[in-house]
């Protein structure tokens, strides 16, 4: 493979669940993403949650809404699967 695929700079950050923050969760959740050769998500899943079901279920729902510069083969646009961390951090 030429080229990985791997998310477009400007993709939307995941809301912070508001109980989630109000109670002082954070983690990383690990999504796999299948990216079809157009960029866009043909399926997404939790890979490794972060302990916290709110954290998981709003990065998961932020990736499925995300464009990605598609894998390529020989210059070619391919589907690939890719995992990516999402981070919730609460900020001082």
């Amino acid at each position: 493979m030429d080229r990985e695929a791997r998310p477009l700079p400007g993709n939307p950050r995941p809301a912070y669940p508001r109980l989630a923050r109000r109670q002082g969760i954070e983690g990383r959740v690990l999504i796999r993403v299948a990216v079809l050769d157009s960029g866009r998500v043909g399926h997404a899943e939790v890979s490794r949650g972060s302990g916290a079901r709110a954290l998981d279920d709003a990065a998961l729902a932020a990736v499925r809404r995300w464009r990605f510069h598609p894998a390529l083969r020989r210059g070619q646009a391919i589907a690939a699967t890719v995992t990516v961390p999402v981070v919730f951090r609460l900020e001082d």
